[in-house]
């Protein structure tokens, strides 16, 4: 959350200057609800972008933040993504966007939905995501 006015019109100034400003998403705010085991993953993606040639998106994850980013939330909002478009998982990147540093984290490798699903099934049945 924010806390005051000044950090809102830092953000505001680093988005205008950054690498998002003209581009239009293809989405925004997309609420999702991922199946994978006996477990549901609920969220809700910031921002889709769409290729240039059309081929493929990415998925955008905004942090105002100064927390670390867990790569496990953008592999989620990617297969998410993917299946709701009917497409691999090999067409959606998936980002987190640093708004404060205006750095963009790719995370060097995103789980695929085998990879998430053995994450899960890993979890205690009482834990919830």
């Amino acid at each position: 959350t924010l806390e005051t006015d000044e950090e809102l019109e830092r953000l505001i100034v680093q988005f205008e200057s950054g690498p998002y400003q003209d581009v239009v998403p293809e989405a925004v705010e997309v609420p999702f609800v991922l199946a994978l085991s006996d477990r549901q993953i609920r969220g809700r993606i910031d921002a889709v972008y769409r290729s240039a040639d059309g081929a493929s998106y990415q998925v955008v994850d905004w942090k105002t933040g100064t927390a670390p980013a867990d790569p496990l939330q953008l592999a989620c909002y990617r297969l998410a993504w993917a299946k709701a478009k009917g497409i691999a998982i090999e067409q959606v990147d998936a980002v987190f966007y640093q708004l404060p540093t205006g750095k963009i984290v790719r995370p060097d490798e995103l789980l695929n939905e085998e990879e998430l699903l053995a994450v899960i099934e890993q979890l205690p049945s009482s834990f919830t995501l």
